[in-house]
């Protein structure tokens, strides 16, 4: 198995103001190429950092790939520092001079003096062409490692990876593939779901278990590696059986699912239809759920009855529910379900009701307490959170763990089936 580095150059991204997309990519395309990325480093507009860090990952890696500082600006250094590092001087370019030269007349320019540096060079470099840009890549080897180098533009270093340098490459991935396969779960903290799936983990000596937590859930990540694809997805099924098979009430898709994609599913597999009573989400379910094409099927109608007021007009919520219980409690929750099912027709009636914060809280009633509520046609059930003090995350929170509480019950009706994605 080879393996592959990858450094991001630039100061933009080093202060946040451009978001990194050229490593993810990078990692993504080398993995189905069948080589391991080890690591991914960022460093700034300078010199002596970015020779630093070449030295250290072509020590660690078969395969270096450098993106970035291939301009013709004062701050795109790193031809000149590469060149350094592997002792070697940098020699002029007539044809990548007309090239870039071409490009400009092309666009009805003339082309600036300071771009014939981009005709420059590494004396040995294999010169990788790209026809997007006036930033041609190159070739080099340093420490044993291949050195890639290209542009820092998203669409031009896409383009020289995948025509340029993958073609290079594909000796180097000896006919190995690496698969990736995601399980999505939710309502469940990530220790506690560890506890339940610690053995399969252990077992699991052909595939690597990776948990990472999200605010929409822990997504756990199994990666085989395989002969071929059949030989690892294989690797990856007989342990993804296990892990469903323990923590299967907590998982809800698979690779690319949305909570809210396979809540759609089920409901359009059923046949039914939901209307959601929202107060302390502020119309949040209803906009994850609209944010699935095609919601209109089955989403009937969304209502934020924010004040008490409009829980007593809009959802035909009895004065003495808030007066007896409160507007966060169990039953005003309740009758918020029913209502919105009620009026609406639905075949369900979703509710949230809750402190969401940071003030309002009470002794009896703390910011994090949250009230779901789900009507059937064979009656209401609530459920209860005690979330923390972040209004943000509280809202997210309670408009997940609400669509989960449809989806448990979408699947109990769908044939008791625990695991609706299987199978997707």
């Amino acid at each position: 198995m080879r393996s592959a580095a990858i450094i991001t150059i630039g100061d933009e991204l080093l202060y946040g103001s451009v978001i990194d997309t050229n490593a993810a990519y990078i990692g993504q395309r080398m993995t189905a190429a069948g080589i391991e990325p080890v690591c991914s480093m960022t460093v700034g507009d300078e010199g002596g950092r970015i020779g630093q860090a070449l030295d250290m990952v072509c020590r660690q890696a078969d395969v270096v790939l450098v993106t970035g500082g291939l301009g013709p600006t004062h701050d795109d250094v790193t031809k000149t520092v590469i060149a350094e590092a592997i002792g070697q001087d940098l020699v002029f370019h007539p044809d990548i001079l007309d090239t870039v030269e071409a490009m400009f007349t092309q666009r009805g320019m003339v082309m600036p003096e300071s771009n014939r540096i981009q005709a420059y060079m590494p004396r040995h470099a294999e010169v990788l062409d790209n026809p997007v840009g006036t930033a041609p890549g190159f070739l080099v080897r340093h420490h044993g490692a291949a050195v890639f180098v290209m542009p820092g533009v998203p669409r031009e270093m896409k383009k020289m990876l995948n025509e340029q340098v993958l073609p290079r490459l594909k000796a180097h991935g000896a006919g190995r593939v690496i698969l990736h396969r995601w399980i999505r779960t939710t309502g469940i903290g990530e220790s506690s779901l560890s506890q339940i799936i610690g053995r399969v983990i252990e077992e699991a000596e052909d595939v690597k278990i990776a948990s990472l937590p999200q605010e929409t859930g822990v997504n756990l990540r199994l990666t085989a590696e395989g002969g071929s694809e059949e030989e690892a997805r294989r690797r990856i099924g007989a342990v993804e059986s296990k892990l469903v098979a323990r923590a299967g009430e907590h998982i809800y898709g698979m690779d690319d699912d949305t909570l809210e994609e396979v809540v759609g599913r089920l409901l359009r597999e059923t046949g039914a239809t939901v209307a959601v009573a929202e107060s302390c989400t502020g119309g949040l379910v209803a906009s994850r759920m609209t944010d699935v094409p095609g919601s209109s099927d089955y989403l009937l109608e969304g209502v934020v009855s924010y004040s008490n007021a409009a829980k007593m007009a809009r959802l035909e919520v009895p004065a003495g529910t808030i007066e007896r219980h409160g507007a966060v409690s169990a039953e005003t929750a309740a009758a918020m379900a029913q209502g919105v099912r009620r009026t609406s027709g639905a075949t369900y009636g979703l509710s949230t009701t809750g402190v969401a914060g940071p003030g309002g809280g009470t002794p009896e009633k703390p910011v994090g307490l949250v009230y779901l509520g789900l009507a059937t046609a064979a009656g209401v059930e609530t459920r209860k959170l005690m979330l923390g003090p972040d209004r943000h995350v509280n809202k997210t929170r309670s408009a997940l763990a609400a669509l989960n509480l449809l989806r448990q019950a979408l699947t109990r009706v769908a044939g008791g089936t625990e695991n609706p994605f299987m199978g997707n």
